[in-house]
C-alpha cells in the first residue's frame, strides 16, 4: 500500500508536466488527447470510512455472515471544479489524480474486508463446536443459545478492534492528503488558494462577487455536496466547494 501512495505522490509531478506540455503544444496536437469536461470531473470520489462489517446469523439455524457497511459504497460529490476554472490540460491531469485516488481507496477497503474473513471463520468454527456439543447432549439448547450470543459478541469486538481497520483509516487519511497534493501540483497560485480551502474542509471556498467569476458555484456545492448516503460532513475533504 505504501507503494500505491508513493505512486500517487509521484503522479503529482507527472501531471504537472502534463499541464506544462499541454499548454505548450495544445494548439498543435490538441486532437491527440480529449480533455474531460468539467461535468465529468464533478460526479464523485470514494469517501469510504473503514467501518467494520456487520454480522448476521450465528444461531442453531444460520451460520455467521459478514455484511460490508454501506459506507464502502459512499462517494463524496465534488463541485469545486467549475469554481477553479480548469483549462483542458489541467482537467486531463486532475482526472488522472482522481482515478489514482479511486483505485487506491478501493484497494485499501478490499484489503480490510479480506482481513475480516479470518475472524468470521474462527467464529464459525466455535459455532460448529457448540452445535456438536448440543447434538451429543453435552449442553442444552439454552446453554447453546447463550454461547452463540457470546461468540457473536466476540466477533463484533474483533471486527471493531481489528488492527487492519485502524491501518486502513490511517491510509485513507494519507490518501486524501495525496489527492490534495496531486491536484495542487497542476494549479495556479490563485487556484491553489481555492483548492486548499476545500482540502482543509472549508465552506464557501469559491470567490464571490463581481470579480469572483463563479460566484454562484458555492451554492451548487452547498446543495449537492452533502453525502446522500449518510455519514458526517466533518470528516476530511468533502464537496463543500
Amino acid at each position: 500500500m505504501w507503494a500505491q501512495l508513493k505512486r500517487m505522490l509521484a503522479l503529482a509531478t507527472v501531471v504537472a508536466g502534463i499541464v506544462w506540455v499541454g499548454s505548450s503544444i495544445g494548439c498543435q496536437q490538441g486532437n491527440q488527447v480529449t480533455a474531460p469536461s468539467t461535468s465529468e470531473l464533478v460526479p464523485s470520489i470514494p469517501d469510504v470510512a473503514a467501518l467494520p462489517s456487520g454480522v448476521t446469523g450465528g444461531d442453531d439455524r444460520q451460520d455467521f455472515a459478514l455484511h460490508p457497511p454501506e459506507s464502502d459504497k459512499r462517494r463524496a460529490p465534488i463541485h469545486i471544479w467549475r469554481c477553479l476554472g480548469l483549462d483542458s490540460a489541467q482537467r486531463i491531469a486532475v482526472m488522472a489524480c482522481l482515478q489514482s485516488h479511486a483505485d487506491s481507496a478501493r484497494a485499501i477497503i478490499r484489503a480490510l474486508r479480506e482481513s475480516e474473513r479470518s475472524y468470521v471463520e474462527q467464529a464459525r468454527q466455535m459455532r460448529r463446536a457448540v452445535l456438536d456439543s448440543l447434538r451429543q447432549g453435552l449442553i442444552d439448547r439454552q446453554t447453546a443459545a447463550q454461547r452463540m450470543r457470546e461468540i457473536a459478541q466476540w466477533l463484533r469486538e474483533q471486527l471493531q478492534n481489528n488492527p487492519a481497520r485502524q491501518e486502513a483509516q490511517q491510509k485513507l487519511q494519507e490518501l486524501k492528503q495525496a489527492l490534495c497534493e496531486c491536484v495542487a501540483a497542476v494549479l495556479t497560485p490563485e487556484q491553489q488558494q481555492i483548492w486548499q480551502c476545500w482540502c482543509s474542509g472549508g465552506t464557501n471556498c469559491c470567490p464571490t462577487g463581481p470579480d469572483g467569476g463563479n460566484g454562484g458555484d458555492h451554492h451548487d456545492g452547498d446543495h449537492h455536496g452533502g453525502d446522500h448516503h449518510g455519514g458526517g460532513g466533518g470528516r476530511g475533504p468533502r464537496g463543500n466547494g
